[in-house]
């Protein structure tokens, strides 16, 4: 019988990587098993993370165990969920002997680890060793394969959101009359600001970019007051977020291939491509989008809107259901390498992205 979810995180900011992990802890809260966060901040229920409607049932004044860092005992019926890789090195001192390998769960939401020039191969050399596995999408699955543990438990849950609280009303086309609305954000890149530099004056275009850590309200606001929406992932991506969450508002996207975010994106179907970093090819498709017909941006928005749908936090906390009964079903004890704490900790302190 599952005991508790432990679920590690560096930070309560909601970054992408962060979310997710609630998104898991909320999926075991529905699923009846009792998460417990642990995080190197204090604990308070008003940070943006658990002002997100779904949730405030993980905050602390709800009742679910918030550990100002890593003073806890893993039981053999635990559960552990985790997605920065040094971290395991501060989750293995805290596990029973007993503990199954597989009871750890790794949750990869990015090709990156499977790159020995990531994190100098700390990721890539993780995989070997047995724990269970959750891939976002079949391009991070496909990426890690060949270097994850031969024994280990790994299964694809496609990546689920609550692209909802996104979703804005549009009407046909885009509005004449005014010029072209374009919004980005500099989290990743200033190509953005490039770009509202190289057009600044032009009177056809307005920009408008968010370059601060914001809450969900301020990016629908952003989303919902875009035209165009500029995705700028790293060059070795996950799924991410910003380009489904401005599908499901309605912009159009520009976005490059990143690796997982080519399980979803579908050039010249539901959004545009462009280069990666390429100033250019941004501005060709800033200047396609500005030709097109009212009847092709529909059919954009309307294949965007389907793919933002397709991807369904119920569907995701059925994955991870079946990612647990066979946890229950197959996780067998496994001799484990001792960890030196303080090594751990040193670990750790090589920072989250």
């Amino acid at each position: 019988m599952t005991g508790r979810l432990f679920v590690f995180s560096p930070t309560y900011r909601p970054v992408g990587g962060v979310v997710k992990l609630f998104d898991y802890a909320r999926h075991g809260l529905d699923l009846g098993i009792e998460p417990v966060f642990c995080i190197p901040e204090r604990a308070r229920s008003d940070v943006p993370l658990l002002q997100i409607e779904r949730f405030r049932p993980l905050g602390p004044d709800a009742g679910v165990e918030h550990v100002e860092g890593y003073s806890v005992g893993i039981g053999p019926g635990d559960l552990v969920v985790f997605s920065w890789p040094p971290q395991y090195e501060v989750i293995a001192p805290r596990l029973d002997r007993r503990t199954p390998a597989e009871r750890v769960i790794h949750l990869i939401q990015n090709v990156r680890h499977a790159d020995p020039g990531f994190q100098a191969g700390h990721a890539r050399r993780l995989l070997a060793r047995p724990m269970a596995r959750i891939s976002t999408n079949e391009i991070v699955a496909a990426a890690i394969r060949p270097y994850v543990h031969p024994d280990s438990i790994h299964e694809v849950v496609p990546i689920g959101h609550d692209v909802g609280f996104f979703r804005a009303e549009r009407s046909s086309g885009i509005p004449t009359g005014r010029p072209l609305r374009v919004a980005y954000t500099t989290w990743k890149s200033r190509l953005g600001d490039r770009l509202a530099a190289a057009l600044a004056g032009s009177g056809t275009t307005v920009f408008r970019r968010i370059g601060h850590e914001a809450g969900w309200d301020e990016l629908r606001d952003l989303y919902a007051w875009s035209d165009v929406f500029l995705g700028t992932p790293i060059a070795q991506e996950g799924s991410y977020l910003p380009a489904l969450e401005a599908m499901a508002a309605g912009a159009v996207v520009v976005v490059p291939p990143a690796g997982g975010n080519l399980a979803y994106c579908r050039f010249g179907e539901n959004c545009l491509e462009a280069a990666f970093e390429d100033d250019d090819s941004y501005l060709a498709a800033i200047d396609e989008i500005r030709s097109m017909s009212a009847e092709r941006i529909d059919r954009i928005r309307a294949a965007a809107a389907a793919t933002a749908a397709a991807h369904d936090l119920d569907a995701e906390r059925s994955g991870f259901s079946a990612v647990v009964a066979r946890i229950e079903a197959e996780a067998r004890p496994r001799p484990r390498r001792p960890v030196v704490a303080a090594a751990a900790e040193q670990a750790f302190r090589l920072g989250w992205e």
